[in-house]
């Protein structure tokens, strides 16, 4: 068990930076760029230019797959794809490790952008107070819940669908170009959340019942998430195979 968390502590690490640069002053200027940023954003959706709800909701979505395809191919950019897999452990256990680290960069890229949210409500609501109810504290951070909640739902299935893109685009089996495999599962992983029952709200929600990304076909958790682990197990299987037969060290 320690190996095991030893290989995620490792797997999760973020480029290093300059301490110097990590000031407060930085985080201030970062903070204020996002949230200009953001403003214009909601306006560009106001005046009729997108459908903030489809990009948020495509962004939410395939964020698990992204982390998951980054995090084994920096194992053949930095060159140290053949020391991981020459280290005495089994392909499941290095795999594994692969994805509970995507889950933890998944979990802190979620509290980022819901740490936002409030503030993205009240700037909505201040740009088209005639369209959306007055937004309450309490009801986008419950909104906020239930989009975590379903969001977590698909992120295995999501995670492994990455993680079996990213090994067969380095295996043999690939003959055409790596974009074309990488739209296939961004594809796969959108209509997986489609036929979840997972789609994109046009106007965010500020009901504490409903979410304030996603609109959901039905009130249950419980089947949802059998299927998704149950095409995850599937994947992660198949995953090993290519990456024991398939990929050379």
């Amino acid at each position: 068990m320690k190996v095991f968390w030893a290989l995620v502590k490792n797997d999760s690490k973020f480029e290093k930076r300059d301490p110097r640069r990590s000031s407060f002053l930085n985080f201030l200027s970062c903070s204020i760029v996002c949230a200009l940023g953001l403003g214009g954003f909601l306006w560009a959706d106001g005046q009729g230019f997108f459908n903030v709800g489809f990009i948020m909701w495509c962004f939410l979505i395939s964020t698990p797959f992204g982390y998951s395809i980054y995090l084994l191919n920096k194992e053949w950019q930095a060159g140290t794809i053949g020391w991981w897999l020459t280290l005495p452990y089994s392909r499941s256990l290095l795999l594994s490790a692969k994805c509970i680290a995507s889950l933890l960069h998944v979990l802190m890229s979620y509290a980022f952008i819901f740490a936002y949210t409030p503030m993205m409500a009240l700037i909505q609501y201040s740009t088209q107070p005639d369209l959306i109810p007055h937004p309450q504290l309490l009801d986008v951070l419950q909104g906020c819940a239930i989009d975590v909640t379903w969001l977590l739902i698909i992120s295995p299935f999501s995670i492994l669908l990455g993680a079996l893109i990213g090994i067969i685009i380095r295996s043999h089996w690939v003959d055409s170009t790596s974009l074309s495999w990488l739209g296939l599962g961004l594809l796969a992983n959108l209509y997986m959340a489609k036929t979840l029952g997972i789609s994109p709200r046009g106007v965010p929600s500020v009901r504490p019942d409903e979410g304030y990304y996603l609109s959901v076909n039905g009130s249950g958790f419980f089947t949802p998430l059998l299927v998704s682990l149950a095409v995850s197990a599937l994947l992660f299987a198949f995953s090993v195979y290519v990456l024991k037969r398939h990929v050379e060290v």
